[in-house]
């Protein structure tokens, strides 16, 4: 009976003896991993900050919209299935105000254009005949050569004869206004940006023939939110950029302002109109367009301040206190191109991180490296 005994106190005894080994070596674990962390928090990480302040802000319209002519000019035909004789112009070539544009097979109307012309000088010559018998019967009548029943009715041909004159007058003028159909003329004095036609084709009072733009006052028109329109005023001055020249700014006025709003969009119609005299822009071209409303005093940080939550993009800044850097949650308004207004979550003197904000979290010591105002 005792053999057992002893044996089994062997065995308890290696148990508790590998117990211990296994909490001892849980424990230095811990501490391994205490000491990293301790020295991963102790870390400093050197920043640059600069105060959150208050500045001239500008509150600006910023819109994107296309460039498209200020006059844009399709010419239809007014007289259906005529053969085209002459296109004058080429696309891209400049084209006069009143310039002949197109011609149209007018060989028929012309013909009775003439038949036209011919019945009038008929006419004319039969009214002068008998103005002249008229007269002289008149006359005969005061010497009483003639009877009053003779004069009336040479005085009814005459009428008759300027009734005839009058019809063939009126139709002749309702020929030269088809005629003048056949010849259609620009409008407007500008460019011809599509030709849809060439000699040959028969014309169709629903399809145009040319398409004349005047690019040297080119627009664009956009649409104003309900909370700028209050600040829109026609004779505003705008700027636009454009991708084909990234160097430049293209300065416009806002020449038309709707007056309502649509009730559907809650926003207002408007046209920034932009001077193009050396033809260096295009219609179709994108721009984008800023428009500035007015200028207020507000608070401001340094746009390279900002750091956004991953998938909601929620916007947060550190500031340093007391050595630590401590994640604020701000609201932001109008931005500019170095500067962001805050409109809740920074208060005037914070010492906002503007460098460096990448690498800490919050409660991170920091080295701090103060810069000037911008």
């Amino acid at each position: 009976m005792e053999k057992p005994t002893r044996r089994g106190i062997m065995v308890l005894a290696l148990g508790v003896a590998a117990a211990l080994l296994v909490v001892s070596a849980f424990q230095v674990m811990r501490w391994r991993t205490r000491v990293s962390e301790t020295k991963e928090v102790t870390t400093v990480v050197p920043v640059a900050v600069r105060t959150a302040r208050v500045a001239t802000v500008e509150e600006s319209l910023k819109t994107t919209g296309d460039l498209i002519p200020l006059q844009d000019v399709y010419l239809y035909p007014a007289v259906p299935g005529k053969k085209v004789r002459h296109v004058f112009f080429e696309r891209g070539q400049f084209v006069d105000d009143h310039a002949l544009v197109v011609q149209l097979d007018d060989a028929e109307v012309a013909a009775r254009l003439q038949q036209a012309e011919a019945a009038v000088r008929a006419a004319r010559t039969q009214v002068e005949l008998l103005e002249k018998d008229r007269a002289r019967f008149e006359g005969l009548y005061r010497e009483k050569a003639v009877a009053k029943q003779r004069v009336d009715h040479i005085q009814a041909e005459h009428r008759a004869a300027q009734a005839r004159l009058a019809e063939a007058q009126a139709a002749l003028k309702a020929l030269q206004e088809i005629h003048r159909d056949f010849f259609l003329r620009s409008p407007i004095r500008g460019v011809l940006a599509e030709r849809y036609v060439d000699p040959g084709n028969l014309t169709d009072t629903k399809r145009p023939i040319v398409r004349i733009t005047d690019e040297t006052v080119l627009k664009v028109v956009f649409h104003v939110p309900e909370k700028e329109f209050v600040l829109m005023r026609p004779g505003m001055k705008g700027m636009c950029r454009l991708d084909a020249y990234p160097d430049r700014v293209f300065e416009g006025t806002v020449a038309v302002v709707s007056p309502v709003l649509d009730p559907r969009t809650r926003t207002a119609m408007a046209e920034l109109h932009v001077p193009n005299a050396d033809l260096s822009l295009r219609s179709g071209m994108f721009a984008r367009v800023t428009i500035p409303l007015t200028m207020r005093e507000t608070l401001v940080v340094d746009r390279d301040a900002l750091v956004r939550m991953p998938g909601t993009g929620q916007p947060y800044v550190f500031v340093v206190e007391e050595g630590k850097a401590r994640m604020r949650n701000v609201r932001l308004g109008t931005e500019q191109e170095t500067l962001v207004e805050v409109q809740e979550g920074l208060r005037p003197g914070d010492r906002v991180i503007v460098r460096g904000q990448n690498r800490v979290v919050d409660g991170s010591p920091v080295e701090v490296n103060e810069l000037g105002d911008a």
